[in-house]
């Protein structure tokens, strides 16, 4: 797949828009042999310390480690040399719809070094995860696909095709990173705080090597930015920007389109809304009803996969509870069955519940194999994809997104019951997955 993909960079582009110049030639530039990106931001009059602790402040909040991002970290801060050094891992949003997300996961070095005056910012040893959830997923290095020489057609006028999307992706997400770091400065200086913060004389900025700089204007609160040598504009500094990734699972804020961001915390998400339209988020303890009936005689479908390929199944063994003082579910899948091998190659899965006007559909899913059969089509549920990426479907009253926790297979053995035991010897037994519940959504 790789091999293919990287072939595709030697196709040339037709039937799409102007590429904008940002994307173009010199947008990637390469230092000893590694795509890096540099800025500095200039604090006029600002002591080496004062600038320290505002992007250090910035960096804290910016490289939180979660499940979802385990690698996102800060790794170096020393106050004395005002360095500051982090690993930053994301996802980056190609495009998302209801039926379809189609995102890398991004890695990265930051790196900040703080001096009177200013800090130089750069990013570099730049990394990418593609389609992770399908059989592993694809791995690159920046300086296969995004430098000129990969991310561009041959007259450097247009974006590769199917390649170029990771070239202005990444620019798109270094600019807002950078300019990220210029609006928390500027709104730590307008503080009344800021009165405080150390000064030193004004100096005479040093000749510029990076390709562009942003001055902070402390007086005014105002941040100008410029591409060297241009002359410097003027521009208001909007609040501090989010970046355009995927959320962790806790996020509450949903918005359409793939280019818009909604700021939670140091996060943002981008999917369809009419993906889960009609639906609200709830918490674990306001899962409302009897569990057991809902199970033994409504059913529910278990929905393992992604948008390349996923199955549903009914199912009326299972349940809720606490395990490692996280909320979970548990549920139990025949390795016979079709859904078994997407649940085993996926970390997350969704549990889904139904009226009895929707009986029909769900004794398909339970009769008929998703090998043979397009049950989507024949049950006629509507599919929809979460911000995780897992599947399920409009017609639900009750979501519940889960992540993989444990996965045990039973085994006679273990049964005590003996005619149970007689009943399952010699047979394959289900295998049980204990999955923390990540989000749920209710109509």
């Amino acid at each position: 797949m790789k091999k293919i993909l990287l072939l595709l960079l030697m196709i040339p582009v037709w039937g799409f828009a102007q590429t904008p110049s940002k994307y173009l030639a010199g947008a990637v530039p390469v230092v000893d042999g590694k795509v890096t990106f540099t800025q500095t931001i200039n604090v006029p009059g600002t002591s080496k310390e004062a600038i320290y602790n505002m992007v250090n402040k910035w960096a804290k909040d910016q490289f939180k480690t979660n499940e979802q991002f385990p690698n996102n970290k800060l790794i170096t801060e020393n106050t004395q040399e005002g360095e500051i050094g982090a690993i930053g891992e994301e996802y980056l949003v190609f495009s998302s719809s209801a039926l379809s997300l189609d995102r890398t996961r991004i890695y990265y070095q930051f790196m900040i070094q703080c001096a009177p005056g200013k800090c130089d910012l750069t990013m570099t040893r730049i990394r990418y995860w593609y389609n992770e959830a399908r059989d592993g997923g694809e791995r690159y290095n920046a300086e296969e696909i995004i430098t000129d020489e990969n991310g561009l057609n041959k007259k450097k006028n247009k974006l590769a095709r199917v390649i170029g999307k990771f070239r202005s992706k990444t620019i798109d997400y270094k600019d807002e990173l950078f300019k990220s770091v210029a609006n928390s400065i500027t709104e730590q200086l307008q503080k009344p705080v800021a009165n405080a913060v150390p000064k030193e004389e004004p100096q005479k900025a040093e000749e510029q090597t990076s390709p562009s700089v942003i001055t902070i204007d402390t007086s005014k609160g105002i941040a100008t930015s410029q591409s060297a040598p241009a002359s410097v504009k003027s521009v208001a500094v909007a609040a501090p920007v989010a970046t355009n990734v995927m959320a962790t699972s806790t996020t509450e804020a949903a918005i359409s389109g793939s280019n818009q961001v909604a700021a939670t915390t140091n996060r943002a998400i981008t999917i369809a809304t009419s993906s889960l339209e009609g639906f609200k988020k709830i918490s674990p303890e306001n899962i409302p009803g009897n569990i057991y009936r809902m199970l033994s005689q409504d059913w529910m479908l278990i929905t393992a996969g992604n948008d390349e390929k996923f199955n549903m199944m009914t199912a009326s063994w299972g349940g809720l509870g606490n395990l490692y003082q996280k909320p979970v579910a548990f549920c139990f899948i025949n390795p016979s069955r079709y859904t078994y091998q997407l649940m085993e190659k996926n970390d997350t899965y969704t549990l889904t519940f139904y009226n009895e006007s929707n009986r029909e559909a769900l004794k398909l899913c339970g009769s008929q194999s998703g090998r043979n059969t397009d049950k989507v089509k024949a049950s006629g549920l509507t599919p929809l994809t979460t911000p995780s990426g897992s599947k399920a479907f409009k017609e639900a009253w009750l979501i519940i997104e889960c992540k993989k926790m444990v996965a045990q297979s039973l085994n006679p053995e273990a049964l005590k019951n003996e005619s149970l035991k007689q009943e399952w010897e010699g047979k394959a037994m289900h295998k049980m997955y204990i999955g923390e519940i990540i989000n749920i959504w209710m109509k």
